[in-house]
């Protein structure tokens, strides 16, 4: 009940603050963007099939809305932007935390459904020296479900190749509070009897890097072509649960990017 307080608290907040700032005068037409990713990627994503342990082929597609300092989107949900400079900008809003379905992974045999949850969500991003390097991060805290809390951080550099043409590295690594990784990862006593796995429980911390690679050509000012590729790789308890048959695995995507 505390839990459920607080984030009745919290989402009171943000929409007090939508009142204020649908009433000031910098929200304008200019002030609006919008952004629209679409394509393919091998990945463990959970947006469309829900937390998976092995990689697979499924749509890659990203939404992001600004008017002002309200945005919607596919990645930080629905929310505020409490803070943004140019170089920096942070803000709150409620998302949505996967949850699991037995079907979409034969590692999850007998494991059972895990629910979906809305969450508190926080992220921040910081442009240090510009384009050329971007620190990001966010958090998120799942209000029914498995009430777990996830967060990620990583930096992404930027280069030139060629006119038009631009490259990136990219480093990011996701952690998560205990009732997340044992919901997701994790082995119950009545499980290891359904699934015939042992019965396990991993412990909280960081539990996923990843590293990618990739190219964006810039087919007109507005209309963007990337490409990227690299490697996840699972660490410590998570690692060692029995659901987890490799520990590392590869990533990419192939996706066309448009900027209304």
């Amino acid at each position: 009940m505390a839990k459920l307080r607080i984030a009745v608290a919290f989402l009171a907040f943000c929409f007090s603050q939508f009142q204020v700032a649908l009433a000031a005068e910098s929200i304008v037409a200019d002030a609006t963007k919008l952004d629209l990713t679409l394509g393919v990627a091998y990945t463990t994503d959970a947006k469309f099939r829900g937390v998976l342990v092995q990689p697979k082929w499924q749509p890659a597609v990203e939404i992001a809305y600004e008017r002002g300092p309200l945005f919607a989107s596919t990645d930080h949900g629905i929310g505020l932007k409490i803070r943004e400079d140019g170089t920096f900008a942070a803000g709150l809003g409620a998302n949505y935390q996967s949850g699991r379905s037995e079907k979409e992974d034969h590692r999850y045999r007998g494991l059972g459904n895990v629910a979906g949850s809305i969450e508190a969500h926080a992220f921040f991003e910081w442009l240090p020296f510009g384009p050329a390097l971007t620190l990001y991060g966010d958090v998120g805290s799942a209000l029914s479900g498995a009430r777990g809390t996830l967060y990620s951080a990583g930096a992404r550099l930027g280069f030139p190749l060629l006119s038009k043409l631009s490259g990136f590295v990219d480093s990011s690594f996701t952690g998560a509070n205990e009732r997340y990784v044992r919901a997701f990862y994790g082995v119950s006593a009545e499980q290891a009897v359904a699934s015939g796995y042992k019965a396990y429980m991993p412990r909280a911390g960081i539990y996923e890097i990843a590293s990618v690679i990739g190219a964006s050509y810039d087919v007109t000012p507005k209309w963007s072509l990337i490409v990227s590729f690299g490697t996840t790789r699972r660490l410590g308890s998570v690692a060692a649960s029995p659901l987890i048959d490799h520990r590392s695995y590869p990533v990419g995507l192939v996706v066309s990017s448009y900027h209304f």
